[in-house]
């Protein structure tokens, strides 16, 4: 059952699904500088800036596969 998913993805008709992205990194951000900051003073600065990081990561990890798929023989 679970299986099938992989043979027939689910698609994204709409863009309005990947803004769910944005609530999941700033969570993930701040939980886990939250757990390893020295000051809680820096703690917002720290928190955007990782924010920034992972959707620059995921943003070129995305590319990236789409290149792959579009040109891969």
């Amino acid at each position: 059952m679970i299986a099938m998913l992989f043979y027939n993805p689910m698609e994204l008709h709409s863009g309005w699904m990947l803004w769910l992205l944005l609530p999941l990194l700033v969570g993930v951000a701040v939980v886990y500088k939250t757990v390893r900051a020295q000051e809680i003073r820096r703690l917002p600065l720290e928190t955007l800036v990782l924010v920034g990081y992972m959707l620059g990561g995921l943003t070129a990890l995305g590319a990236a596969l789409w290149l792959v798929q579009q040109y891969w023989p």
